[in-house]
């Protein structure tokens, strides 16, 4: 199975709220996340969604818990974008917290970049212009994502998708403006893809006055890299300017099949079909 995708093991638990789970396709430093199938809505079908079962430890902070929920309501009920995973439901008061939201059936760009490589100039503008577009629309909402790394981007043939949004959850994380921080991490990310090594060595964030290493990222992508890169969050781009300087043809806003490399192509449906055999080959929204 791809990186990351597993049977339940055997201390695993089976059901996190109202959701049965089949299956780990993910971790991170806050949870497993799960493949889930929630109860038939009146009216509707059962649903997959990834259920992310959360450490109790983070949790324990009353602001971070309200902020948490805050920032899930309105990422459910006011951004209006198709890139960022939108949130289903979630428990945080119980002893096991959990987080529900859509599940999308495909890998990480983390995945795909180790495995083969940085893509060409045109998938990293598409990439970063779609990402930008989902970033605009949860500042827009009063969101920031504060967590933006490779691992948080899903891919699958029809757009990249933000997942994770919202989940920082440090008790001393401040509200972050206009979302600079997320801008600087899109240029992070971005420089990664395009050269296959981080921008600053080691990944360590720059603290004098070295800027970042660019070798290996296309000519005509270093202004809106160094832009992104900025010390001065003041002089960071807006995510929507952003996204028309990378795309100015509009590539990400056609069906990801139709620009995402072959080999790429390749391995969501690899990653779908792994997903559906948890689930028993049913179909994701039935």
């Amino acid at each position: 199975m791809t990186p990351g995708m597993a049977p339940l093991g055997t201390d695993a638990p089976r059901r996190l709220g109202p959701y049965r789970l089949y299956g780990v396709i993910g971790r991170g430093t806050s949870g497993p996340v799960h493949l889930g199938r929630g109860a038939a809505r009146r009216g509707g079908r059962k649903r997959a969604a990834a259920v992310r079962a959360l450490r109790p430890e983070l949790l324990r902070d009353r602001q971070v818990r309200a902020r948490l929920r805050h920032d899930l309501e309105t990422i459910r009920t006011r951004v209006d974008d198709p890139h960022p995973a939108r949130p289903l439901d979630w428990e945080l008061d119980s002893e096991q917290p959990w987080i529900a939201s859509e599940f999308v059936p495909g890998p990480s760009l983390a995945h795909l970049l180790d495995r083969y490589g940085p893509p060409p100039e045109d998938v990293v503008r598409a990439l970063g212009a779609a990402l930008a577009r989902a970033l605009a629309a949860l500042h827009a909402a009063g969101v920031v994502h504060g967590c933006l790394r490779p691992s948080s981007v899903l891919v699958t043939d029809d757009r990249p998708r933000l997942v994770d949004c919202a989940l920082t959850l440090d008790p001393l994380a401040e509200d972050r403006g206009q979302g600079a921080d997320d801008v600087f991490d899109l240029g992070v990310l971005l420089a990664l893809a395009a050269s296959g090594h981080h921008p600053f060595a080691g990944g360590v964030l720059p603290s004098g006055r070295e800027g970042p290493d660019l070798t290996g990222v296309p000519t005509a992508l270093h202004p809106p890299l160094l832009a992104c890169l900025h010390k001065d969050p003041c002089h960071r781009p807006a995510p929507g300017a952003l996204a028309a300087c990378l795309d100015p043809e509009g590539t990400a806003s056609r069906p990801a099949g139709e620009w995402l490399p072959e080999v790429w192509l390749h391995t969501v449906g690899v990653r779908a079909a792994e997903a559906r055999e948890l689930l028993g080959w049913r179909l994701f929204g039935r």
